[in-house]
């Protein structure tokens, strides 16, 4: 197994996103954000209240039991989300965790393992993206390679884990000027997702290193999936002396 996230980072919020499967280029959109509040998580529609348009324009109708028509949901909500992951109880859950980057005896909460595996289910296009609101100087973090199938200019075959990997910023793409490439071998792998890209932009802004390497390669031949154990140091002057409130 290769190394392991070293660094847990416990999440307040994590920003819920959707695919639009059935739109030309595969869109995600952020669409909402899942607050912790004490004991509880409400989840919030419309971060963004432009792209929470754009994706209703694609097809959103809102997370099944919580409803569009109302901007706020208090009741139920972490439970409604762990229901995306297998139970704790289950005898494989250590390994679970482990191809997810995690060790098998961390002390990880609930809402914290949602941000670290995504959440993610093969049919529904929603994901749970960790923001890193407020990171210490050395964390990890698991990407997965968007657009390898189309993107990749080296087979899978040709990858293995422990390859290093390179995070090239592409300002002058068309599609998306905040687009950061994946290069192994100095070769495209593909894209970070969507929903990493700000905080990615705000951690490089601020004169961090981003260090990755191949940890994991799975799928099947016609969707093979890449996964990319990230490292970022953070410049430690620019690290504000007292971190910023957050604001639900």
């Amino acid at each position: 197994m290769n190394r392991l996230i070293e660094h847990l980072v416990e999440p307040q919020r994590l920003l819920l996103c959707w695919q639009a499967r059935e739109s030309k280029d595969r869109s995600r959109y952020c669409v909402g954000q899942l607050v912790k509040h004490g004991d509880e998580v409400w989840l919030q529609y419309g971060v963004d209240d432009q792209e929470l348009a754009q994706a209703i324009e694609m097809g959103f109708q809102g997370y099944p039991a919580f409803p569009l028509n109302r901007p706020e949901h208090r009741r139920h909500v972490l439970d409604a989300f762990m229901r995306r992951l297998p139970p704790r109880s289950r005898r494989d859950f250590g390994r679970y965790l482990e191809l997810r980057g995690i060790s098998a005896d961390a002390e990880i909460s609930d809402f914290g393992l949602l941000g670290y595996t995504g959440a993610k289910l093969p049919n529904d296009g929603f994901e749970l993206v960790h923001p890193f609101d407020e990171p210490p100087a050395v964390f990890e973090m698991l990407v997965e390679v968007a657009g390898f199938r189309h993107e990749a200019e080296i087979g899978v075959s040709q990858l293995q884990e422990g390859d290093s990997i390179r995070f090239i910023p592409e300002p002058d793409n068309t599609y998306d000027r905040l687009a950061i490439r994946i290069e192994s071998q100095g070769r495209k792998l593909g894209y970070v997702p969507r929903g990493q890209l700000e905080m990615l932009h705000r951690m490089i802004d601020q004169g961090a290193s981003l260090e990755g390497m191949v940890f994991r390669i799975n799928g099947t031949d016609d969707r093979p999936l890449v996964y990319v154990l990230t490292s970022i140091t953070r410049d430690q002057s620019a690290i504000p002396k007292t971190a910023p409130r957050l604001e639900a």
